[in-house]
């Protein structure tokens, strides 16, 4: 009798099992796990977008000015050199190698050489380039300005195959360069519902991005800003894998119970 009773509760939390794992079926499973379900070419059309990073407080940048000139151009790139008062002005590679740059203050300036203090926050690289460069030809007439943001990253994190933060060498970054340099997103990620923080002006706001929806190509989160953290939430399938996987354990262990219960059965009859 007991060893009966153990084989049908161990057939019952099988078939439970079953149950549970048939629960969401494998068309369901491969639509959570597909980009831009809802996208065709025309929305794509719409919604293109010209995006140019600004600069922002805390950000250090590197400029350069070429000219023949070798006294000018000694004088406009003075090695060391780092914008405002703040003694945190240059940044550290890995590798240890300090990197000249001008460092942004929390009043939005930099000192630059010969010309002084300049407010450059909210500025694009761009306008940042034509300014330095209408000054400096007063010093050199030939002067050629480049202009970079050192510090550019973004942190991703959750459910992506790589989480981090990634320093980034280009200044124009989507949230799919993101997922892309995170190696993708698990299959447990929600594709609907990404989620962006970002710091405006001292001021933190989040918002969330529909990878199946073409309204994310107009977004302003689509194109991320230096130091957003892109978080991706972890979907309901991993919630109930982790449900079937108690249900299958409870189901083994009740089978090996069974098992021993119809082992001593046996002996005790003989």
């Amino acid at each position: 009798m007991i060893a009966s009773f153990f084989k049908s509760l161990t057939g019952a939390c099988i078939v439970f099992s079953f149950l549970m794992t048939s629960c969401v079926s494998n068309k369901k499973l491969t639509e959570q796990s597909i980009y831009f379900r809802n996208v065709n070419d025309s929305v794509l059309r719409k919604t293109v977008v010209q995006y140019e990073p600004r600069i922002q407080k805390g950000d250090i940048l590197y400029i350069v000015v070429n000219t023949a000139n070798e006294s000018s151009a000694l004088l406009l790139n003075q090695p060391n050199f780092y914008g405002a008062s703040s003694s945190a002005g240059a940044s550290s590679s890995s590798s240890g190698n300090t990197i000249t740059g001008y460092l942004v203050d929390d009043n939005g300036t930099i000192i630059f050489p010969l010309i002084g203090k300049l407010n450059v926050a909210g500025m694009t690289k761009a306008a940042l380039t034509d300014t330095i460069t209408n000054k400096v030809k007063q010093i050199a007439v030939d002067a050629i300005v480049s202009v970079r943001l050192l510090n550019y990253r973004v942190t991703v994190l959750g459910e992506v195959a790589k989480p981090g933060t990634y320093s980034i060498p280009s200044e124009r970054v989507t949230i799919l360069d993101a997922i892309g340099l995170a190696g993708d997103l698990t299959v447990f990620g929600k594709r609907n519902n990404i989620k962006i923080m970002r710091e405006t002006d001292g001021k933190r706001e989040m918002g969330t991005l529909d990878l199946n929806n073409g309204d994310i190509f107009s977004s302003p989160y689509y194109f991320l800003r230096q130091n957003d953290i892109v978080y991706v939430e972890m979907n309901s399938r991993k919630m109930q894998n982790a449900d079937q996987t108690n249900v299958r354990n409870l189901s083994l262990g009740l089978g090996i119970i069974s098992a021993v219960s119809l082992i001593i059965t046996t002996i005790t009859r003989f």
